[in-house]
């Protein structure tokens, strides 16, 4: 029964309900019926969020898959309460946060809340943004003699000065990785090291190269 009922909430059914009847056979045996009520579609009637003060609440809105329900998203499913779709929507947010400068973001919690009737949710998602950060020093530590860290460091796309963006640091990496692979270090393993400055808002950051074996082209097949 218990799987039942969370199968139905996964499909944001909350007020379904399930109960078990066992009817008895011959010879020892019964028949086992569940007789399931599905009940309406739980939707979100709402979505608020508490201590966002850089950007506002439509601008969050656009950046999570969950909406609140209305009459013409019938042939949508993202107005429906998921409890695995609101963690998504945490990762969302603080994706969003990080490209635009603010390290330190947290989602300090997110709440659903059912209504009396069972009929719909309450979202809200209470924010600590914390401050806005610059990239400081940037540098590339790199373990492989063949990888000159000056030759790399035009191809990164993290900049002193600029806000921080963590999106930036993905593509720098992407792009060392690839250079990296074009003189047949495959399995290089880059990680960036961040130190932070809450005094003067600043992170340092520091992209390590690891040694890794260079891999050979064994043959060729055509």
């Amino acid at each position: 029964v218990q799987r039942i009922i969370e199968l139905y909430r996964r499909a944001g059914r909350f007020s379904a309900t399930v109960e078990p009847k066992i009817i008895q056979r011959p010879q020892n045996r019964v028949d086992l019926v569940f007789e399931i009520n599905e009940g309406p579609t739980t939707g979100v009637a709402s979505i608020n969020f508490i201590g966002n003060r850089v950007f506002d609440d439509s601008d969050l809105l656009s950046q999570i898959a969950t909406t609140t329900s209305a009459w013409w998203k019938f042939l949508s499913t993202n107005d429906n309460y998921d409890p695995d779709r609101l963690t998504f929507d945490r990762e969302q947010l603080r994706r969003y946060y990080l490209s635009h400068g603010y390290a330190d973001f947290r989602v300090v919690s997110a709440v659903a809340e059912l209504a009396p009737d069972r009929q719909n949710f309450y979202i809200t998602f209470t924010l600590d943004e914390g401050q806005l950060y610059h990239f400081g020093k940037i540098s590339i530590e790199s373990q492989i003699r063949d990888l000159n860290p000056d030759d790399l460091k035009p191809l990164l796309t993290t900049n002193a000065g600029d806000v921080y963006d963590a999106d930036q640091i993905d593509k720098s990496i992407e792009a060392l990785t690839f250079a990296a692979g074009t003189k047949g270090f495959v399995f290089i393993d880059i990680r960036p090291r961040v130190t932070r400055n809450p005094e003067t808002r600043t992170i340092d950051l520091v992209y390590e190269i690891d040694q890794a074996p260079r891999v050979y082209i064994e043959r060729i097949n055509i």
